[in-house]
């Protein structure tokens, strides 16, 4: 949660935007797309990890060399492992699926060893399955939820 190493386990938009921009124009013209709107779906769906308050928003690696290499948005990183042992921690800790995300809690219950936690949070949190959203690090409080937007039902 050091603002020095905010970046270091994703790729920022400046990065994408000058040392990917080549895919992006590429993507864009298998999608179908705009430059702009091809940008827009990718930071739609793997844009939003944040690793400390404030921080830039970092997308996800995995999912977006392979959105580049397919040429498709995809729920790329959900696939790259076998979520076995999450599943067993949600049933130790009793959590529902649904239970996932929007919660507000202090940095010490959330950026600790895994081997020690007392809730599923810090393992949420360090797996890339919720992240940062707002806070406040004069007080050590955050709001945490999935990285990716939510989008209200019609």
């Amino acid at each position: 949660m050091l603002k020095p190493y905010a970046t270091i386990c994703g790729i920022t938009e400046e990065e994408m935007l000058t040392q990917m921009s080549g895919h992006i124009d590429q993507m864009a013209q298998a999608l179908g797309c705009t430059r702009e709107e091809t940008i827009a779906k990718l930071k739609q769906r793997y844009d939003g990890y944040h690793f400390t308050w404030p921080s830039p928003d970092i997308y996800n690696p995995f999912s977006l060399l392979n959105a580049f290499d397919n040429e498709e948005i995809n729920d790329y990183w959900f696939g790259s492992g076998t979520p076995t042992y999450l599943i067993e921690m949600m049933r130790k800790f009793h959590t529902l699926p649904t239970e996932i995300g929007r919660q507000d809690c202090l940095a010490s219950e959330f950026d600790a060893p895994t081997e020690r936690m007392n809730s599923i949070v810090p393992l949420l949190y360090q797996s890339g399955y919720i992240t940062i959203k707002e806070g406040d690090p004069l007080f050590q409080t955050y709001s945490l939820d999935i990285p990716i937007k939510r989008f209200a039902l019609d």
